[in-house]
């Protein structure tokens, strides 16, 4: 994966050397990809194909485990689109019921469990055909998540996510641990109030240069607030994105539409654990918040602009593949100065009148 950047005249250097600036510190808004010398190549031609265990996806997009972005429907349509969700945690009987039935249908899916039961779930659910778990804990780096992914791992004979996790020795933990796929950030989704309840978290770049560093594979977990974001996280090491918060409101997403608003609400919200039956108080707050989201149509315009930023950042690069693209991308340092200059300056001034 690439970790190079930009100097000046030519000149590069490699991340974590990357000047003045903390290298643990960068955030997607923090870089660009450099242009390059190139030959030419059409958006259509270069190859965005990735594997995630015994599946190989046409676009590297994952949907994230949230009951109010991936359900039944958005299952179905981003299997239809080349790319894949994840069933959230929550009634088994009512999952295994649709782990069966996409598993007739040769629909792919990743199933989630938690810590509580989680291994009993897993394997009830891979008796019903499931062929990828995600250990779905927010602090990853906990030894019960690992123990349990191994444990899901090496007993039940099946392809293992676990996460989140943030730093290269927690991926050095999971890839010595034999855990297949690491899901990566603390913090940066669209939903999550982490860094402000608990403290903690860590700029989601940086994550994914951190844990790539290990030589695990990576899902890169938020951050995500356009396709630029999209193309940098593969740019830096990550197989694959998991989106959540660009989902929510399109019409795949779980939930009815309400006066031209759909509800969107991370798994650590309040309202969430109400309707869970998980207490909050002294010993757990809501670290995820609720909100209204405009309807915004079919999902599959998303995923087309995700994918035509990639693709577009890849042509830049000169690259024909993902892999490819991982060691082409140079990125270049920017200031303040510079995000601002990013953004049609002339499109806000009208909006200003």
């Amino acid at each position: 994966m690439s970790k190079t950047f930009y100097k000046y005249l030519g000149k590069t250097t490699s991340w974590p050397d990357v000047g003045s600036v903390n290298p643990t510190s960068l955030t997607y808004d923090d870089v660009l990809l450099v242009p390059q010398s190139s030959k030419a190549l059409s958006r259509s031609a270069v190859d965005t194909r990735v594997k995630l265990g015994p599946y190989l996806l046409e676009k590297p997009i994952i949907a994230a485990p949230m009951d109010t972005i991936c359900g039944e429907d958005m299952i179905r349509k981003l299997f239809q689109l080349g790319a894949i969700g994840i069933l959230p945690r929550g009634d088994l009987e009512d999952r295994k019921k649709l782990c069966k039935k996409f598993t007739q249908e040769n629909i792919a899916c990743v199933y989630a469990v938690g810590l509580k039961n989680g291994f009993e779930e897993a394997k009830e659910l891979i008796d019903a055909g499931a062929k990828v778990i995600l250990v779905d804990v927010a602090n990853g780096g906990m030894q019960r998540v690992k123990e349990l992914a191994t444990k899901i791992k090496k007993e039940l004979k099946v392809f293992v996510i676990a996460g989140n996790i943030v730093t290269y020795e927690q991926a050095k933990e999971y890839k010595k641990a034999g855990i297949d796929f690491a899901r990566v950030g603390v913090g940066p989704g669209g939903l999550c109030i982490t860094r402000l309840v608990a403290g903690n978290g860590f700029p989601q770049l940086s994550a994914v240069f951190e844990t790539t560093s290990s030589g695990i594979d990576v899902i890169a977990d938020g951050g995500v607030k356009k396709p630029a974001d999209f193309a940098k996280a593969i740019a830096a090491g990550a197989n694959l994105v998991m989106i959540g918060s660009l989902f929510a409101g399109t019409d795949e997403a779980p939930g009815r539409v309400v006066n031209g608003y759909k509800i969107a609400r991370g798994q650590a919200s309040a309202e969430y654990m109400k309707d869970n039956g998980v207490e909050t108080g002294e010993f757990r707050t809501a670290e995820g918040v609720s909100i209204r989201v405009p309807a915004k149509g079919p999902v599959e315009k998303v995923v087309y602009e995700l994918m035509g930023g990639l693709r577009s950042a890849m042509t830049y690069a000169g690259a024909q593949s993902i892999e490819d693209f991982q060691k082409k991308a140079i990125f270049n340092l920017v200031s303040s100065s510079t995000q601002s200059e990013s953004i049609p300056w002339l499109s806000s001034l009208s909006q200003q009148k």
